[in-house]
């Protein structure tokens, strides 16, 4: 199931990723040059994430980690 998103750091009025998903999820934040500025795994126990460093040219990609069963398809949400 193919699940990718990408959310501009101008969506985030709080600077925080809500998630919602059975499965761990990759979270790629990059710069305005595509240079990776953060990397991390979420857990499906956790449902929100503090980005406090994010600033207006970066962007936030969110991806499925290969080999993991999906039940459901992610909701995923700029705060």
């Amino acid at each position: 199931m193919p699940f990718d998103m990408e959310i501009n750091a101008n969506e985030f009025k709080e600077k925080k990723l809500k998630v919602l998903a059975s499965v761990p999820l990759k979270v790629i934040v990059k710069d305005e040059t595509g240079k990776l500025v953060k990397e991390f795994d979420t857990q499906p126990s956790q449902m929100l994430y503090d980005l406090a460093f994010l600033t207006a040219e970066m962007v936030v990609e969110v991806h499925l980690i290969p080999g993991n069963p999906v039940e459901f398809y992610p909701v995923v949400n700029a705060i």
